[in-house]
């Protein structure tokens, strides 16, 4: 199973203590995944259609938790979804309790509008729970390994933008695109991500992220590390190379004698010790010294270099 099918079955799994917060969550799930219509026997039906069973199972409690009204989930053979198996929770709403789930969340026999129900969620915690509601429908997040994504997709421009409204109320920074036939909110940065978990309650996919996200880190970090390291290992053997063949050079047109004596010393290191850096040199001097100064010593000899080189000319 996916990162994404975990983190949506265990979002199904969370039922709010809430009576408001359960209204938001339904009113959440109905918008996105609900039809009304009339069944054979020509009852008002609620028809909500989920991708497995652990979101008909929601959508199931919710409805009689909230509002005690009895439902029946079937299983469909249909192609949707990339599925041949989904699930749909049928509810008639004949009677005095569906009536009541009508009218309190502003729904009617038209047909359901796909649009949020602002007095169920003026809370922010009602807020979470209706964004909960949303990503069980038709959230999508990418296993942490790979690039940090989380996406909500939808087919109607008005409740595409009333959620984006949500996201930005919560603190979440969450953008809105197109793409194909649909609109979809996405976030990208993992502290976002992590931010969304934490508020839909996604407690073990939240663990999860987190782990994988400090590993990442930590890898990357030391990557980085090497990557420097590597970079100025190469730059000191360009370095102790370019230094070497100055000093021979310098040797073959005046000899050791023509080298000043307090730079002899140097030059000689560096050429018995040509992968050292110039720190290294300098501890093996007598005295010892420092980066800087076997920087200054080494300038001298390329300025003796260069005065050869000049004359020669």
């Amino acid at each position: 199973m996916s990162f994404s099918n975990d983190v949506r079955n265990e979002l199904a799994r969370v039922i709010p203590d809430k009576k408001c917060c359960q209204m938001a969550e339904l009113s959440a799930l109905l918008a996105m995944r609900a039809d009304i219509g009339f069944n054979r026997d020509g009852e008002l039906t609620l028809y909500t259609t989920m991708e497995n069973a652990a979101q008909a199972r929601k959508v199931y409690t919710l409805l009689k938790e909230t509002f005690g009204l009895a439902s029946t989930v079937h299983i469909l053979q249909k192609k949707r979804f990339k599925k041949s198996r989904i699930y749909q929770v049928q509810t008639h709403l004949d009677n005095p309790e569906g009536s009541a789930l009508l009218g309190k969340l502003e729904l009617s026999e038209a047909g359901i509008k796909r649009q949020v129900n602002w007095k169920a969620i003026r809370k922010n915690c009602c807020k979470r729970s209706f964004l909960r509601g949303v990503f069980v429908s038709s959230g999508f997040i990418n296993r942490p390994e790979g690039n940090y994504h989380l996406e909500i997709v939808f087919n109607d421009s008005r409740m595409a933008s009333d959620v984006l409204r949500i996201t930005h109320k919560l603190g979440l920074d969450a953008r809105l695109t197109e793409r194909k036939n649909n609109l979809l909110i996405y976030i990208k940065e993992s502290e976002t991500i992590v931010d969304f978990l934490r508020l839909v309650e996604a407690s073990n996919a939240l663990l999860e992220f987190e782990n994988v996200r400090i590993i990442k880190s930590m890898r990357n970090q030391v990557n980085r590390q090497v990557n420097c390291e590597t970079a100025n290992l190469a730059k000191t053997v360009e370095a102790s190379v370019r230094q070497v063949e100055m000093i021979k050079s310098i040797l073959a047109r005046i000899g050791i004698k023509g080298i000043p004596p307090h730079l002899r010393e140097i030059a000689m290191l560096r050429m018995d010790h040509p992968d050292s850096t110039l720190r290294e040199l300098g501890l093996l001097l007598d005295p010892p010294l420092t980066k800087s100064g076997v920087a200054y010593r080494m300038a001298k000899l390329e300025r003796i270099a260069d005065t050869i080189d000049q004359s020669m000319e």
